[in-house]
């Protein structure tokens, strides 16, 4: 009885089996349930965007400059990001430090480095800081925080007391003036320049690797998947 039983479960089975087979055959979808399909590229399997290359990257980072459509961007530029008042603040920040320190750019102080940096012309430090808070009109940005340096060099040269060339020679009016307009004419037009390749500079790393705004979401998401 017991081995009668069991014959007649195994054949109960091979119908069931049989019957299952047929249905998949008649209906193929019903094999695989659906779901996300894998794929070879890890970049298609983890979701982000798939890389385009050095040299498509750099293709793509190069933006035309559209000034009428810049100009018109330019209140967004300053009231919803960094690029213009944060490097303003710092500007006027190291030049009241340095006027505060006596105004000596010959000392080997701090003060007088941060004034070579993102004050005297050109101010690389200062347009480049500007260009990168930015993705658009990165040039304006730096143009702008480019004319503010001038303006603070060129009332430094016109007031400070300066000390004599290497060569003895005293620092006339003359020389205060033409010192003067030319921070005045090169800050601003550097500043365009830095500021602009600051901003390719930006695109270009976010274009070289798309996914790296993705890491850290997924580091966070680990621990949450332990603790459970």
């Amino acid at each position: 009885m017991v081995r009668a039983k069991s014959t007649d479960r195994a054949e109960a089975r091979r119908r069931h089996r049989a019957a299952t087979a047929a249905a998949v055959a008649e209906s193929p979808s019903l094999a695989v349930p659906p779901g996300p399909t894998r794929t070879s590229t890890s970049g298609s399997a983890s979701g982000g965007p798939p890389r385009s290359g050095i040299f498509g990257s750099f293709r793509s980072a190069i933006r035309p400059v559209n000034f009428r459509e810049d100009l018109l961007d330019l209140p967004r530029l300053a009231t919803r990001t960094f690029a213009i008042w944060v490097p303003c603040l710092l500007v006027l920040g190291v030049f009241a430090l340095f006027e505060a320190s006596g105004g000596q750019i010959q000392n080997q102080s701090v003060q007088a480095l941060a004034f070579n940096l993102f004050i005297f012309p050109p101010p690389l430090a200062a347009a480049f800081l500007a260009g990168i808070l930015t993705q658009r009109s990165s040039y304006l940005a730096g143009g702008i925080v480019g004319l503010l340096a001038g303006i603070l060099f060129a009332a430094y040269v016109l007031t400070a007391t300066l000390p004599a060339s290497t060569a003895g020679v005293a620092v006339t009016n003359d020389i205060r003036v033409q010192n003067a307009f030319y921070a005045m004419l090169v800050s601003p037009v550097a500043g365009l320049a830095v500021g602009g390749f600051a901003g390719f500079y930006r695109r270009f790393l976010r274009m070289a690797n798309p996914n790296a705004g993705n890491r850290p979401a997924a580091r966070g998401a680990k621990p949450a998947a332990r603790r459970r």
